[in-house]
C-alpha cells in the first residue's frame, strides 16, 4: 500500500498549475456563497449546528464534499484509469491482496483530499471571515481524519464494481451528490421530511459533518469521533471484501483492462 501511495505521489509531484486550478474554482465556489450568506438569514427555530451565520455552516459543508468526491469519485477514476491503462491486470498477477492493492490506490485521493480540506479551511479562516477562533483543532484533525476514512468505503466498492460491470464513474457522482444532499451540506438535516431524515441521521457523512462543525465552533466532538470508528471498522472491511470479490470476478470475466 506504500509502495502504490509513494508511486502516485511521485506522478503527481509535478501538478501544480491543475492544483491551483482547482483550489481556484473551490474558493470562486466559496466566495459565491459568501455573498449569499449576506441575504440569508438563521431562522430562531432552525439547527445549524452552532453556525454563527449560513456562510460558516456551508463553507464548512463544502470543505468536507471535497473530501467526500476524493474519497469516491477519485478512487473510482483513479482505477478506472489503471484498468484502461493495463497496470490494474499487472497489479492484481503480483502476491498481494486484492483488497491490500484497492487502499493502496486509494491512498493518494485520501490524503490529496485530507491535505486541500486543511488548505481551504486556513484560507476560509485567514480571507473569508471563517469562524475559528474557538475550534478545538485536535477535534478537527481527529473528525476529519475520521470522516476522511469513512468515506473510502463507498469510492472502494464502488471502484470494484466499475471493474468488473463499468460505468462507475456516473454512478460514483449520482452517489456524490445523494449524500451531500442527504447529510446536510448546505442545509440542516432537521429541514428534510422526517422519512428521509430518518434514512439520512445514521449517515457517517452527516456525522462527520456535524462533528467537523462542533470541533470547528468549541463544541463535543467526541461522541462523532467514536460514532466514526465504528462506522469505518464495519464498513472499511465490507468495502475491501467487495473490491476483492468484484476484482476477482473481473478476472474470471477477462475485464480487467478495457479499451
Amino acid at each position: 500500500m506504500l509502495t502504490l501511495l509513494r508511486r502516485d505521489l511521485s506522478e503527481h509531484r509535478g501538478l501544480g498549475p491543475p492544483f491551483l486550478l482547482d483550489l481556484a474554482f473551490g474558493l470562486v465556489n466559496l466566495l459565491v456563497f459568501r455573498f449569499v450568506s449576506q441575504v440569508v438569514t438563521l431562522g430562531p427555530d432552525a439547527d445549524f449546528t452552532r453556525s454563527t451565520s449560513y456562510f460558516d455552516f456551508v463553507a464548512v459543508g463544502i470543505v468536507f464534499l471535497l473530501v467526500l468526491q476524493a474519497g469516491t469519485v477519485q478512487v473510482v477514476t483513479r482505477l478506472a484509469g489503471e484498468q484502461r491503462a493495463g497496470t490494474l491486470e499487472l497489479l492484481t498477477a503480483q502476491p498481494v491482496p486484492r483488497w491490500a492493492l484497492g487502499l493502496g490506490l486509494a491512498g493518494y485521493p485520501f490524503v490529496f483530499a485530507l491535505l486541500r480540506a486543511g488548505l481551504y479551511l486556513a484560507v476560509l479562516g485567514t480571507f473569508f471571515g471563517l469562524h475559528i477562533g474557538r475550534a478545538d483543532w485536535v477535534g478537527v484533525v481527529v473528525v476529519a481524519a475520521l470522516g476522511a476514512l469513512c468515506t473510502l468505503p463507498f469510492g472502494l466498492a464502488l471502484a470494484g464494481l466499475a471493474v468488473a460491470f463499468g460505468a462507475g464513474e456516473p454512478v460514483a457522482r449520482l452517489l456524490v451528490v445523494a449524500l451531500s444532499f442527504l447529510s446536510g451540506t448546505y442545509f440542516p438535516v432537521s429541514a428534510l421530511p422526517v422519512a428521509v431524515r430518518a434514512f439520512a441521521e445514521p449517515l457517517p457523512t452527516r456525522i462527520a459533518l456535524d462533528g467537523l462543525r462542533h470541533a470547528l465552533t468549541g463544541g463535543g466532538w467526541s461522541t462523532a469521533a467514536l460514532a466514526l470508528t465504528g462506522a469505518a471498522a464495519v464498513l472499511l472491511p465490507l468495502s475491501a471484501w467487495i473490491f476483492d470479490r468484484a476484482l476477482w470476478l473481473a478476472r474470471r470475466r477477462g475485464v480487467l483492462t478495457r479499451d
